[in-house]
């Protein structure tokens, strides 16, 4: 009989199982899996927020428009206030980040803070305030004054915010280093921008804007120029 022959007629090797195919990690999988089911119903909660106001935004809604069973919601979030507690946690990262992002390399450590720079942070500010975190922000800040359980959470949230908002202000303007100064043109634009964010039924709002944001942009670098001359 011929090797080959003798080599056919050998009994194969079973290979097991997790040699051919390596287990799923059934814990990570799970983990990832009520990660992405989370953010599904916070984005879906900011959804129903800017769409349907926050009184009008009840956890049926929430699941419905996140595609998933009331049950399935309740499981991860067993009331409305939880829901909206993270919500505000939520919303508190995404819109720092945002900010960094909006106002990143516009002062280069580099170079001289030119009016062309003052005019894209005006810009930034201006698009910061129309993004749709900002307005479901603000309809959670809104609804607090008159929800006591809604403002016990979001106040403490608020006061971290601004404390964190104004920290990445100072750091993405180098140059800036009259820190007053600083401050108070932050407040300046940002109460600014806020008003006119929020004044949807403003007449001639986008011609009014474009004439504030040009004021603006003048003031905010004879601020700095003056800043400069007192340090």
């Amino acid at each position: 009989m011929s090797a080959s022959n003798i080599e056919s007629k050998r009994p194969k090797k079973s290979v097991a199982p997790s040699a051919k195919r390596p287990k799923r990690n059934e814990k990570g999988w799970q983990a990832e899996k009520s990660a992405m089911t989370r953010s599904a119903i916070l984005e879906a909660t900011i959804q129903c927020l800017l769409e349907l106001g926050y009184a009008n935004t009840t956890t049926a809604l929430i699941a419905n428009n996140a595609g998933l069973s009331r049950g399935a919601m309740m499981h991860h979030f067993p009331s409305r206030m939880s829901v909206m507690r993270s919500v505000i946690d939520y919303l508190h990262g995404r819109r720092l980040q945002e900010y960094r992002d909006l106002m990143a390399d516009i002062d280069d450590p580099k170079q001289s803070l030119s009016q062309d720079a003052f005019t894209k942070s005006v810009e930034s500010a201006w698009r910061y305030v129309n993004l749709p975190s900002f307005f479901a922000y603000q309809e959670l800040l809104t609804a607090s004054r008159t929800d006591f359980e809604l403002l016990k959470v979001i106040e403490p949230v608020e006061k971290d915010f601004e404390k964190q908002f104004l920290d990445t202000a100072k750091a993405v303007f180098p140059h800036w280093k009259n820190v007053a100064r600083l401050e108070g043109a932050h407040d300046m634009v940002q109460f600014l921008m806020k008003g006119m964010a929020l004044s949807h039924m403003t007449v001639r709002k986008t011609e009014r804007t474009k004439h504030v944001k040009a004021y603006l942009t003048t003031i905010l670098t004879d601020i700095y120029q003056e800043a400069k001359l007192t340090e």
